[in-house]
């Protein structure tokens, strides 16, 4: 996708403004990253195995595995739908493609808790980039080779929706790096919200609070 297809997308007028630029194309930056890595896990499931003359099995497991990819992307994509969505139901899908693609095979439980939130379209769409880049973070830092459980929860609270990710592993020594960082900073600016970290021995916990109605 071109950058300028992006800008259009997140509702910005004028694509070549210095203002808007850098969001988008660390967007494309950050699509095409993960879909090169992830794909190539994928290469690497079929290499190993084929070594081991499991090769049925591993093509076996190597389709689910990209389908599942494909699922997981999609529910990235602009919704077509316009008008309110349950916010709810458009994470918990993106939830479920995640763990399918590759939460599931890590013994990483992902669980999600919503309220009846009912949300614009256009703007469920950055709400789930965030929820998988915080998710994302929370496997990748937070517990890294281990497993362990991830939470996803979204409240209402007044006319504000509140979005919480927590882990159990060691984020205090896991960090996630500074692009994942700006990536989610920017994404809530975009909606008009602020996220807020929280670092312990025992897990973290990121907490996204914006308007339902944009600003």
């Amino acid at each position: 996708m071109l950058a300028e297809d992006l800008v259009m997308l997140t509702g910005r007028a004028n694509p070549s403004s210095a203002s808007c630029q850098p969001l988008a194309w660390h967007l494309v930056e950050e699509i095409s990253h993960r879909v090169i890595n992830e794909y190539g896990e994928a290469i690497a499931i079929l290499s190993l195995a084929s070594s081991s003359g499991e090769a049925t099995l591993a093509l076996r497991r190597a389709a689910d595995r990209l389908r599942a990819m494909a699922e997981a992307h999609q529910s990235l994509l602009v919704p077509i739908t316009e008008g309110y969505i349950d916010l709810g139901d458009h994470v918990g899908k993106l939830c479920h493609s995640l763990s399918r693609a590759s939460l599931g095979e890590r013994s990483i439980q992902l669980t999600v808790a919503t309220d009846e939130i009912r949300l614009d379209a256009a703007r469920c769409w950055p709400v789930g980039l965030i929820v998988s880049e915080l998710v994302r973070n929370a496997a990748r830092h937070g517990l890294g080779d281990s497993p362990g459980s991830i939470r996803v929860s979204l409240n209402r609270s007044g006319n504000s929706v509140c979005c919480v990710v927590c882990d159990d592993g060691c984020a205090a020594y896991h960090r996630p790096e500074e692009r994942g960082r700006w990536l989610i900073h920017a994404l809530t600016a975009e909606i008009g919200g602020s996220v807020q970290w929280k670092f312990t021995p025992r897990g973290s916990i990121v907490g996204v609070r914006f308007p339902l109605i944009a600003p």
